[in-house]
């Protein structure tokens, strides 16, 4: 594949913090027209094209009709390359399964707009044909499936600049060709990608949307293709209608080799995260300097003592690009089970991450770098012992350009650590583990449902559970702590017998008592078992910190 002719600098999100001094104050969206303004109208059917490999390793070119009209009163050009004011389609397939929306297309490249039909639209008063370069006000455009893949007209996304909807034709993928033609004329603007390249391009994949079998050949998921315009000019306020999404059926067939693509579901405009069921959908740009980002948060649990965070960034038209994606949580939380996704299929430019104070902080590799450039979505997820709460997340800029180092970005954040973990328990094998249960599986006052939970039992085996008012710990044998700082004052133990999932179970009901706002209570929990951590008899759970009230601050 001919190599990218227009690659910006990317410089690693961490050296932009070096010049945070000299970071540009935000300013208003510049290159905005007034009455600039298009609208996605519809998208449908989905059509398989050229294929590569052998199912399952194989992958599928995908094309889509979309519907355009102009509800504005600026006509917007649509005027061929190598004429830069045109409008560009965009498009990504994503897979909803095991409650996880992760996008499954690759970073396709954009269709360059080349001229309007100007039918009548439901967006206005049409006054055809018009001038058939442009999109007139209150008219419409369709473009075809076939022409979704045709690569006469695909352009790398990188070369557009989908802030500001431009785009530079001098030294662009259409100036040098594929293949190349002669450096003398690679960057002097005229057209040399022709319509024999592109016919022999046509042939395969190339770089039109692509979705592999194994992507596709999830039983039970829903899938959904996305369809987006960019054009230039158009404020931020007015491209939420834009995008928009319709749910497909993908289905083997064995006979012909290719996937048999069917719509299943009515067209939803605006942003394909709105099809995530229990998501919540927060956004926000970087002021007037540059686009805007999505974030979707999923928030599930809490099982044994912790909650499972699920998020999806989706970069809708931010140039600069994200680095880094960090969330608030609580110092003293323990988080764990981290994960990352995102669609090109390389282990090497996954993501890192990592609790860093009171952040959970997930990282673009510094070795095989893969900011979250814009028509894509990352996920990232774990799991934390602090329940959700309001709060924002920060995206930082990748990037170094015009506007803030970070963009925040409101959602549900782990900002609630109610009951604390306060050391490792000890055990000859796996330790048991306590934790808090509940409708919530907070002490607050009063609050019934309230209890303590040790799983990881033999069923049947005895256990007991112990409290303390005074904090502290106590080494009782090498590497197990009793969580007091007092033995004389524990309270307990109250017994209770393992069931037959190995959990043993004991309610602490919280009385209606104000006194109790803001005091805490450090629980442990221990089993009976020949050959235990301390004295060959007992082992001990980690210590559990349970703060009451209603009143008390999210984090300790």
């Amino acid at each position: 594949m001919l190599p990218r002719s227009v690659v910006r600098r990317r410089v690693h999100a961490a050296l932009s913090l070096a010049f945070v001094a000299l970071a540009a104050p935000l300013a208003a969206q510049s290159n905005v027209i007034a009455g600039r303004d298009i609208r996605l109208q519809d998208a449908f059917w989905i059509e398989r094209y050229a294929r590569a490999g052998a199912y399952p390793n194989g992958a599928q070119a995908i094309g889509t009709w979309t519907v355009c009209c102009n509800p504005g009163s600026s006509p917007i050009p649509f005027i061929a390359p190598m004429n830069p004011n045109h409008a560009y389609i965009h498009y990504m397939v994503l897979r909803e399964s095991d409650g996880r929306l992760v996008q499954i297309s690759n970073w396709s490249w954009v269709k360059h707009t080349f001229g309007s039909s100007n039918d009548p639209s439901p967006c206005g008063n049409c006054l055809t044909p018009g001038l058939t370069s442009y999109v007139e006000p209150g008219c419409n455009d369709t473009y075809a499936n076939f022409q979704a893949v045709d690569h006469f007209n695909l352009g790398p996304p990188e070369e557009v600049d989908p802030w500001l909807g431009t785009w530079n034709p001098v030294c662009s993928y259409f100036d040098v060709g594929n293949p190349p033609v002669a450096p003398a004329q690679q960057c002097d603007g005229i057209r040399s990608l022709d319509g024999n390249q592109a016919a022999v391009l046509n042939q395969h994949i190339g770089n039109a949307l692509k979705v592999h079998d194994d992507d596709l050949a999830v039983p039970g998921a829903n899938f959904y293709y996305q369809c987006g315009y960019l054009i230039p000019h158009e404020a931020d306020a007015l491209r939420g209608d834009n995008l928009g999404s319709r749910r497909f059926t993908a289905t083997w067939n064995g006979g012909t080799q290719q996937w048999d693509l069917a719509d299943a579901s009515s067209f939803q405009q605006g942003g394909v995260l709105q099809r995530w069921a229990g998501a919540s959908i927060d956004s926000a740009s970087n002021g007037g300097a540059d686009g805007r980002f999505f974030v979707a948060v999923k928030v599930t649990g809490p099982t044994n003592g912790r909650w499972h965070y699920e998020y999806a960034v989706y970069n809708r038209d931010n140039q600069r690009g994200m680095g880094r994606f960090r969330v608030p949580v609580c110092a003293s939380a323990q988080v764990s089970g981290f994960g990352f996704h995102d669609p090109d299929r390389n282990a090497a430019t996954d993501w890192t991450a990592a609790h860093v104070g009171a952040e959970v902080v997930f990282q673009s590799n510094s070795l095989s770098p893969n900011p979250l450039r814009w028509n894509c979505l990352y996920n990232f997820w774990f799991d934390c012992d602090a329940a959700p709460a309001t709060g924002a997340t920060q995206l930082d800029q990748y990037d170094i350009g015009p506007g803030a180092l970070s963009v925040s970005v409101p959602s549900t954040i782990p900002g609630g650590l109610w009951n604390v973990h306060l050391g490792a328990g000890c055990a000859v094998g796996t330790a048991p583990a306590l934790s808090a249960t509940g409708a919530p599986a907070r002490a607050f006052v009063p609050n019934a449902s309230f209890g303590l939970r040790l799983t990881g039992n033999v069923p049947g085996t005895a256990c007991g559970f112990v409290a303390s008012t005074v904090p502290g710990t106590l080494q009782l044998a090498p590497g197990c702590a009793a969580y007091t700082g007092d033995l004389l004052s524990i309270v307990g133990p109250v017994s209770a017998l393992a069931d037959g999932s190995g959990t043993a179970s004991l309610g602490v009901p919280v009385p209606n008592t104000p006194a109790l706002e803001g005091q805490t209570i450090d629980f442990q929990a221990l089993r009976l078992v020949s050959g235990g951590a301390v004295l060959g008899a007992l082992d001990l759970s980690n210590g559990l910190r349970v703060r009451l009230g209603n009143l008390i601050a999210g984090c300790p």
